[in-house]
């Protein structure tokens, strides 16, 4: 299993990718794990859009993901589906981190 660490981006709690999308081995998913401490947002300005559909899982705390202006509470046991293009960002706005494992596959 590939494992690698992306420089710290969430109030320096780092973003973990276990598999990522590569030409030379034909992957179609880049999987991942993040904690997202109180206050953190991500990304830090604006809006985040992706080519690939985006799957998360809540494993603990809250989060309030915002898709096309919309906002979505999600806590322990959430799931959360962001299609292709759409753009989007999270935040945490509680008093406690906030774990969840997400990917991205390709159409």
């Amino acid at each position: 299993m590939l494992e690698k660490k992306l420089p710290a981006l969430i109030d320096e709690e780092p973003l973990t990718v276990f598999f990522e999308k590569s030409k030379e081995t034909n992957e179609k998913v880049t999987f991942g794990h993040i904690v997202f401490n109180s206050g953190a947002r991500v990304p830090e300005d604006g809006y985040g859009v992706h080519e690939q559909d985006e799957y998360s899982y809540i494993i603990s705390g809250n989060a309030v993901c915002v898709i096309d202006d919309i906002e979505y509470r999600s806590g322990p046991g959430s799931a959360l589906f962001i299609p292709a293009g759409e753009k989007h960002y999270s935040f945490n706005d509680t008093d406690e981190p906030c774990e969840i494992v997400w990917m991205l596959v390709d159409k």
